[in-house]
């Protein structure tokens, strides 16, 4: 009775769950670097319902992909203000239900086994520890929009960085779990630079040892901070920290609300052509900053971290930031035209490659990026949401300047998107993005959606690059116009097969994924030897093929065809007239220089 009686004061004297004053308060705590183990506390103020929910993410942002993080969690436990247990249950896969005996502050602690380094999650070492809050903090449903502190119990020699503002050397503070949980943290013993431009200050942080060197990277950065300032003008940040991962086999990179994560081979940093890679997703990390973190699809904001999130614009958010991150590194100067046609070629070879271009829309793609098929289906019936996405990007920011007579582009409909529709509680819909576009053309463009995003028209290259001055030049022919239609796996003791392309001559061969290729007309096949050997191939020639599949030998007759897709190189045209010149200018940020004979 005593207990109810407190509980309808409360109640009564309108105060809410949770107390407005006093923090959440999250501890960190590494408890065995050398088998990545850590322990966390929670202490929420004042909960006054008498059951109570702890959750953990099951994907963090930036990767939409369910990766079940709570596996990582073991020896939970709940206790009240005097240490006394508190009753509890696990209700789903990432969920923990408290039942309370009276109101008052709760702690939860638990272990989490901190080894997810390549996913970008956690990782606890002697040297440092990253931290991907979505992987390691729970939050509470009726303490979501609570602010919290995060405070480390760390070296005292170990720096921490992080996107949130410092309270003391190793804590932190935010208004809220989504700022923790878009705002990674980096612990330990790294490089820092720091750096102010016009009046958004940059951090640098660099973990783990390579051939890197931070002040080109402080250069790089400064030249795509002036780019982004062209489109959008203004920065949804006054602080922006880059921090970055150097290792063995490391790859890939997460955007942040106002920081990224950046992994990469320790020695990815030179010679000059893995650097413009570095750069390139780097500068794709800082877009981001703005295109799906300043503005976002509706399926997507606020997000939901308990399940898939949906929405049939994902494209707009990766497909046109893959569009821009390369574009950026050219209109910046760090690009020489020259690499960049190199790109863009290689992208347009990889789109025409792909089977799956005239099976699923952009809209599909979009909608199931969370469906993670085997390659060999995703091959020849999907398309992805980067690549798919970079084409129709360059495709839409060309039909936008042809509509305008040049004067208005792709850029546009991204300045539009940050004013009108900068909220992160607020996604944006189709139907205001063809609103905008339809403001910035003048004209309808349901039919280009229909066709490009919807659809699964085909893009006319050749128009494309003709309206810039540019073209496509074959390469010399080559012994590879003869074409199976097989991509091959070459690592290690076998030529194994990846995809196959449908209705090519490996597919009517019967060849699939996972088969090991052994001989061509008895002739022994190795990693040594096979590309000069389908080199060799002769068009409309039967060659017997003997092969491993699912453990059965096994023979079979392919007969080579023409390439459907020659190689080619992309090149300004002979004499481009003045409106190709200028549009080139406005697009790519400097002048085109003709070819030469």
């Amino acid at each position: 009775m005593r207990f109810l009686l407190l509980w309808l004061l409360l109640l009564a004297t309108n105060l809410s769950i949770a107390s407005t004053t006093t923090p959440i308060q999250y501890h960190f705590t590494p408890t065995d670097a050398a088998h990545h183990l850590a322990h966390v506390s929670i202490t929420f103020p004042n909960v006054t319902s008498k059951t109570f929910q702890v959750k953990l993410p099951v994907w963090r942002s930036g990767r939409y992909e369910i990766l079940d993080l709570s596996k990582a969690v073991s020896s939970f436990y709940a206790q009240d203000l005097h240490g006394q247990a508190i009753q509890w249950e696990k209700s789903d896969k990432n969920s923990w239900k408290l039942f309370l005996n009276h109101p008052g502050p709760v702690t939860i602690g638990y272990q989490i086994y901190a080894n997810t380094l390549k996913q970008r999650v956690i990782h606890i070492d002697s040297t440092h520890a990253f931290l991907d809050a979505s992987g390691v903090f729970m939050f509470s449903p009726a303490f979501r929009d609570h602010p919290l502190t995060v405070s480390l119990d760390v070296p005292n020699h170990w720096q921490s960085r992080s996107g949130m503002e410092k309270s003391s050397s190793h804590q932190f503070v935010a208004d809220n779990y989504d700022q923790l949980v878009d705002s990674p943290i980096e612990t330990g013993v790294h490089e820092f630079l720091s750096f102010q431009l016009d009046q958004q200050n940059y951090e640098i942080v660099i973990w783990g040892e390579g051939n890197h060197d931070i002040a080109d990277i402080k250069t790089k950065v400064s030249l795509l901070h002036h780019e982004a300032k062209k489109i959008w003008e203004t920065f949804p940040y006054k602080r922006y920290v880059y921090i970055f991962h150097a290792g063995d086999q490391l790859r890939g990179a997460t955007e942040h609300v106002n920081s990224t994560i950046i992994q990469q081979n320790r020695f990815n940093f030179k010679p000059r052509k893995p650097y413009l890679k570095v750069l390139s997703t780097t500068a794709h990390e800082l877009i981001h900053t703005w295109n799906v973190k300043a503005y976002r699809p509706a399926g997507i904001a606020p997000y939901d971290y308990s399940k898939e999130n949906y929405s049939d614009l994902f494209w707009m958010a990766e497909g046109i930031t893959s569009y821009y991150d390369d574009l950026f590194l050219l209109r910046a100067g760090i690009f020489k035209p020259k690499e960049y046609f190199a790109q863009m070629a290689e992208h347009m070879k990889n789109h025409l490659d792909n089977p799956g271009r005239k099976v699923e829309s952009l809209a599909q793609s979009s909608f199931d990026t969370w469906l993670k098929d085997d390659a060999q289906q995703s091959h020849n019936a999907a398309v992805s949401i980067y690549l798919e996405g970079n084409m129709v990007a360059w495709r839409l920011d060309q039909e936008i300047r042809s509509l305008t007579d040049n004067q208005y582009g792709l850029d546009q409909l991204q300045k539009l998107l940050y004013q009108r529709h900068h909220n992160t509680n607020q996604g944006y819909h189709k139907q205001d993005v063809l609103n905008l576009l339809e403001e910035i053309t003048g004209h309808n463009m349901n039919a280009f959606w229909q066709a490009y995003v919807e659809g699964t028209q085909a893009i006319d290259f050749d128009q494309l690059l003709f309206f810039y001055g540019l073209q496509k030049t074959p390469k010399e022919p080559s012994a590879d116009a003869a074409w199976i239609g097989a991509n091959l796996n070459i690592e290690g003791e076998f030529v194994g097969i990846k995809t196959v392309d449908s209705d090519s001559p490996a597919w009517h061969a019967g060849l699939t994924m996972g088969d090991q290729l052994l001989s061509i007309n008895g002739i022994k096949l190795s990693p040594d030897n096979v590309k000069i050997r389908l080199k060799q191939l002769t068009i409309g020639t039967s060659y017997e093929i003997h092969y491993f599949s699912a453990g059965r030998l096994r023979t079979t007759t392919i007969t080579p065809v023409d390439t459907p897709n020659p190689d080619f190189f992309i090149e300004p045209v002979d004499k481009p007239d003045r409106q190709q010149k200028a549009r080139f200018k406005s697009w790519a940020g400097q002048d085109l220089v003709p070819r030469k004979k």
